[in-house]
C-alpha cells in the first residue's frame, strides 16, 4: 500500500508556524497558488521557472514547499516559485495534483543550474517529542546523504556496494517506526489513513496493532 501521508495543510495552525520558524528563523509560510505553465514537470521546479520567465516577467524565488504529516511532521523540500510584483506564483505541477502550496522563502538556497547533480535540499521537522518521530526523520536524512552522491537517470538511483547495504538496513528499521507512528498519532475516530474513507478504528487499526505487536516481539 502507497501512503501519501504528507500534504498541503488546509490551514496554518500554531505548530506549523512554528515548525516553519525552525526551518527558516523568522520565516513567515504562506499559501501560493499552482498553474502548472505548458511542458513544466513534476520535481523540476528550478528548470519550470526558468523556462517560465523566458517569456514572462518576473524573478525567480526560493524557499520550501511545505507539507505536514499531522501530529508527526514537516516534511519540507526546496523549491523555487516565480514572484512578480509581489505576487507570488507555482508554475510546476503537483504530483498529487494539488493546487496550491504552503511556501516557506529561504534566501540562504541556492541552486547551480552548470552541476548536472545539483539537486534542492530537503528537510523534516518534528511536530511531537516522540523518539520515535525523531530516529524516523534521523534514518530520512541518513538516507537523503547517501542517495544525493548518486546522479538520476530516468527518475532512478542506481546505488551500489556498501551504500546499498545501508540503505536496506536503514529501510528495514524504518518500516517498523513508521507503523508505530502511524498507531500513536492516528485518532481512532479519524479517518483512516490508507485512504478508504472509514474511520480508523473500523479499518486498519487491528492489523495494524498486530503488526506492531509481532513485530516488537521478535
Amino acid at each position: 500500500m502507497k501512503l501519501n501521508l504528507n500534504k498541503t495543510p488546509d490551514k496554518l495552525t500554531v505548530a506549523i508556524i512554528d515548525g516553519c520558524g525552525q526551518l527558516v528563523p523568522g520565516g513567515k509560510p504562506v499559501f501560493v497558488r499552482r498553474h502548472a505553465a505548458p511542458g513544466a514537470l513534476v520535481n523540476k521546479c528550478t528548470l519550470n521557472v526558468r523556462q517560465y520567465l523566458v517569456d514572462h516577467p518576473g524573478t525567480m524565488l526560493l524557499g520550501w514547499d511545505v507539507a505536514v504529516w499531522d501530529h508527526v511532521l514537516l516534511d519540507c523540500i526546496g523549491h523555487a516559485v516565480v514572484e512578480t510584483d509581489g505576487d507570488i506564483l507555482c508554475v510546476s505541477p503537483s504530483k498529487y495534483g494539488e493546487t496550491s502550496l504552503l511556501f516557506v522563502p529561504d534566501e540562504r538556497i541556492r541552486f547551480d543550474f552548470d552541476n548536472p547533480m545539483a539537486r534542492m535540499p530537503s528537510k523534516q521537522i518534528a511536530l511531537t517529542h516522540k523518539p520515535e518521530v525523531q530516529r524516523f526523520i534521523d534514518i530520512a536524512a541518513t538516507e537523503s546523504a547517501i542517495k544525493i552522491k548518486y546522479p538520476v537517470s530516468a527518475g532512478q538511483i542506481a546505488i551500489r556496494g556498501e551504500d546499498a547495504i545501508n540503505l536496506q538496513e536503514l529501510a528495514r528499521e524504518k518500516q517498523p517506526l513508521l507503523l508505530r507512528i502511524l498507531l500513536s498519532t492516528t485518532s481512532p475516530g479519524g479517518a483512516c489513513f490508507c485512504g478508504s474513507g472509514k474511520k480508523f478504528r473500523t479499518c486498519c487499526k487491528t492489523n495494524l496493532e498486530r503488526t506492531v505487536s509481532g513485530s516488537s516481539s521478535l
